[in-house]
């Protein structure tokens, strides 16, 4: 009898345990925003009151594993004061530098720049989400950067981009007081978004390519072993270059591009220069600038998060969470729920509404 007990017992604790998990999971959160917002005027949906779902959605389950509202940072171009001696040796010993696995939270200016892009994708769009190709054509002469986002593979062009986002950022004037440990600048929320999305595609394309359309997650990580390869040999001398305190970023920019574009074999990497030197040379507004790739970067996210991966995203769940894995659910949610295939640079998706 006693053995039954236990057996019964312990039946109902994992029971318990299965449902406390998915009830405080973030899917259910995202669930539960969504038909909040889609149905809120429908007379067929149980309202909820305002303060049990303020409870449901701070409520957390020690059992799982939650996202920690962190994002990912990698980067091809490192040209940080770091790489002056660093990268001198790894050239010289043929000896590749680690990418550096860091996270930081997620700013607000990104959750506010893919909450518009996503908004404008359901409202303008009709449910289509751009490889990037949109925010372009919204601009007066962003029409001549599209070709960046065509060619092939959805990583090759992250990775062009991410070049050239790193390129234009190189003539910040304020980067390199950052460097340093200076009090943070006022940055434009466009620039925040940009740069912090760029590094985190960066971040998939290396660390999560499961979590990516492409489907060959090896020569996903192989693409961007080589390209970065191959900006470090570019890069060699600049890196010795910027221990001298006295160049201004016109100069670092002038001499970066100088030697990419004379040392680099990769067509990806020729590509993102040849493309930070365009948005340099095209615009003339900075901020108009940031504003093209924050909107970009947006885009991409939303698009690379459409994903039928369902294994790949229930691991990272596992371990977890990743921010793309958050935005496939809330696109699913959305009523976003597949990619059927690249048109003029867009992907049609359709579904009911959750």
């Amino acid at each position: 009898m006693v053995p039954i007990l236990q057996l019964i017992a312990l039946v109902i604790i994992t029971e318990g345990r299965d449902i406390a998990s998915y009830i405080c999971s973030n899917w259910t959160k995202v669930a539960l925003i969504c038909r909040t917002v889609n149905r809120a005027s429908s007379h067929h949906f149980l309202h909820m009151p305002a303060k049990w779902v303020g409870l449901l959605l701070n409520c957390r389950c020690k059992l799982l594993n939650h996202w920690d509202g962190k994002m990912g940072q990698c980067s091809v171009l490192v040209t940080g004061p770091r790489t002056s001696l660093v990268v001198a040796l790894s050239h010289l010993l043929r000896v590749p530098i680690p990418d550096r696995k860091r996270k930081v939270k997620v700013p607000e200016a990104v959750k506010v720049c893919i909450i518009d892009t996503l908004r404008r994708s359901i409202n303008d769009n009709g449910r289509r989400l751009s490889n990037g190709t949109s925010s372009l054509r919204r601009i007066q002469g962003g029409e001549s950067f599209v070709w960046a986002c065509n060619g092939g593979d959805t990583c090759g062009s992250i990775l062009v981009w991410h070049i050239a986002t790193c390129i234009f950022d190189v003539k910040d004037p304020y980067r390199r007081d950052q460097e340093r440990g200076s009090p943070p600048i006022s940055y434009s929320h466009h620039k925040i978004a940009a740069t912090h999305l760029s590094r985190y595609c960066a971040y998939l394309v290396t660390w999560c390519p499961e979590l990516l359309p492409d489907d060959n997650d090896a020569w996903i990580k192989s693409l961007y072993k080589v390209v970065k390869k191959d900006a470090e040999r570019a890069l060699a001398g600049h890196a010795l270059a910027r221990s001298s305190s006295s160049s201004t970023p016109e100069e670092e920019y002038q001499k970066l591009v100088e030697l990419l574009s004379a040392n680099s074999k990769h067509e990806v990497l020729k590509k993102g220069v040849k493309l930070g030197k365009q948005l340099v040379e095209t615009i003339d507004s900075e901020e108009m600038v940031w504003k093209l790739l924050a909107e970009f970067w947006s885009e991409m996210i939303l698009y690379v998060a459409l994903s039928d991966n369902l294994k790949g995203h229930s691991e990272a769940i596992a371990r977890g969470g990743e921010l793309i894995t958050l935005l496939w659910a809330l696109l699913f949610h959305a009523g976003i729920v597949s990619r059927p295939g690249e048109e003029d640079g867009a992907a049609a998706t359709s579904a009911g509404a959750v």
